[in-house]
């Protein structure tokens, strides 16, 4: 095999090495980052817990940026999941029919002749209230 692909034994058995190093290096970080959820926060975030346990990892003479740490922490599915903070306004995917567009291309010329119309909401301190506005088309051109 290794004639094969023109490696020598030496950087075989050194790549081989160094990769099983990695691995044990990776399942160390695992082993800290679930302990700290479990003792601590189950919803401590990476950059958090990056900080927290860098003097540790160096103590136990891991050597890791904060890129490859994250990089760790998603391959072994432990980053926590952001929750939106947003209210969603709009399903596009719904099952009912949906209209064309059929003023795309006009400009109202007189008053009263299209009006336009649309839907937002208002985060207040009971929860989210929605507006609906409904505007005159030609008095928004002029």
């Amino acid at each position: 095999m290794i004639q094969c692909f023109g490696v020598s034994k030496q950087a075989f058995y050194k790549r081989l090495k160094t990769y099983n190093d990695k691995r044990e290096q990776d399942k160390i970080i695992v082993r800290l980052v679930r302990s700290y959820r479990k003792e601590v926060s189950q919803r401590t975030g990476g950059i958090k817990l990056y900080s927290e346990l860098k003097a540790e990892m160096r103590n136990l003479g891991i050597k890791i940026g904060r890129d490859k740490f994250y990089r760790v922490l998603q391959m072994n599915n432990l980053l926590v999941p952001r929750t939106r903070r947003f209210h969603i306004t709009t399903d596009s995917k719904h099952q009912f029919y949906k209209y064309k567009n059929l003023v795309q291309d006009k400009v109202p010329d007189r008053p009263e002749q299209l009006w336009v119309s649309d839907i937002t909401y208002i985060k207040t301190q009971s929860g989210h209230n929605y507006l609906a506005l409904v505007t005159d088309a030609y008095l928004k051109e002029n």
